[in-house]
């Protein structure tokens, strides 16, 4: 059995964020209506019991919750060994109605969950809370990123998302040739027009993984580091966490 674990959301008229073991595994800032499932297998480095920490949020630029907010969840198990074969449901959860306004609204669960690897993860990074001047260093980190795409250093950007692509393929089984097609089909999209855009001033530093990984996000939960294409009027946005090893001074993309 592959086991692949998800949650399946539906959500309206709000910003929210579901964390695995307090990994982002999906943020959305809502004016209308969605419904979808996100993959969580990256979240899990080895089995036993799984958090899971999901919030609403107030809109950005908002201080209170909108009194029409709403998010369900649940936590599903598949088999992916052959076809994607549903097996049990875990966890569901509906948040209730906020009777008054809420600066937030929070719900705190765990699962079992047992997967057939080990990753080592984001486990031998330092903690950030202990590092100077993360910040700085982490601004450094997306612009080495961005100057790689701009500079069309492919490989250097390969590398740069090297362990990350690692817990992707292990985690989601993919086979070598699918997840080289994952960064070649980025790559192909950064030759079609998309150009590197700056870091927002306001882009907002956040603590993930129990203070073992950091990112930027814009206001409205989106990545801070994102591409566009004027002319298309498309966006691409990368969404990425990055860690600081043993050992190391520097982030890197985990």
């Amino acid at each position: 059995m592959k086991p692949y674990y998800v949650i399946e959301f539906s959500a309206s008229t709000c910003l929210f964020e579901i964390r695995v073991n307090d990994v982002p595994v999906i943020i959305l800032d809502l004016p209308g209506q969605a419904s979808s499932m996100v993959p969580v297998n990256f979240a899990i480095l080895e089995n036993g019991i799984q958090t899971i920490d999901a919030k609403i949020l107030p809109h950005s630029g908002q201080t209170t919750v909108d009194p029409n907010a709403s998010l369900e969840y649940r936590v599903k198990l598949y088999d992916v060994s052959y076809e994607f074969v549903f097996k049990e449901q875990l966890k569901e959860y509906v948040f209730p109605k906020a009777e008054k306004p809420l600066p937030y609204s929070r719900k705190l669960d765990q699962f079992n969950a047992q997967i057939p690897y080990q990753l080592e993860g984001w486990r031998k990074g330092v903690n950030l809370k202990d590092v100077e001047d993360t910040g700085l260093k982490l601004k450094r980190a997306y612009d080495r990123l961005a100057l790689s795409i701009r500079n069309k250093q492919y490989d250097q950007f390969k590398n740069a998302l090297a362990n990350r692509e690692n817990i992707m393929a292990t985690s989601m089984y993919l086979s070598e040739g699918e997840s080289v097609r994952r960064v070649a089909n980025l790559i192909k999209d950064f030759e079609d027009g998309f150009e590197v855009m700056p870091m927002a001033p306001d882009a907002v530093f956040h603590y993930y993984a129990n203070g073992k990984m950091a990112a930027y996000r814009r206001v409205n939960g989106e990545p801070a580091l994102f591409l566009q294409n004027l002319e298309k009027k498309e966006e691409i946005s990368l969404d990425l966490l990055f860690y600081i090893p043993e050992g190391k001074t520097e982030f890197e993309v985990i």
